[in-house]
């Protein structure tokens, strides 16, 4: 199960980017090819796709987990339900803060079916789904 949770934290970071970056790279490459005059604006669309990028990882569990689901692997709140996006962002917010993502996954690195840190606060636990 700790692959599983590694490959799905991986295959989600993906989900969240790619099309951050594929975006970025074609508004890029159409300003500076077409509009040569906006050129000044290019640092403010790659913001705003970086923010873009971290808000939908910071919600990617609010319905169970793209990735997981892929790994038949779902997050599940106290109720047996998705979690939400409130109780998502409280549970991914420690992975985006240098050296609190290490403190918090430090469980589920030692041991694939602990909870992280942050799982007890929000209740929140990885299942599998078969």
């Amino acid at each position: 199960m700790r692959r599983a949770r590694i490959l799905a934290f991986f295959l989600d970071c993906l989900v969240c980017a790619v099309p951050a970056d594929l975006a970025g790279l074609a508004a890029t490459w159409a300003i500076w090819r077409l509009v040569p005059g906006w050129r000044a604006v290019l640092p403010w669309i790659w913001v705003l796709l970086a923010l873009a990028a971290a808000a939908a990882f910071l919600l990617r569990d609010a319905s169970g987990g793209r990735a997981r689901r892929w790994l038949a692997l779902e997050a599940r709140g106290p109720d047996g339900r998705a979690p939400g996006a409130r109780a998502s962002i409280l549970r991914n917010l420690p992975l985006i803060v240098p050296f609190w993502n290490v403190v918090d996954a430090w469980p589920v690195l030692r041991e694939g079916t602990a909870d992280r840190r942050i799982d007890r606060v929000t209740k929140t636990r990885i299942v599998p789904t078969v």
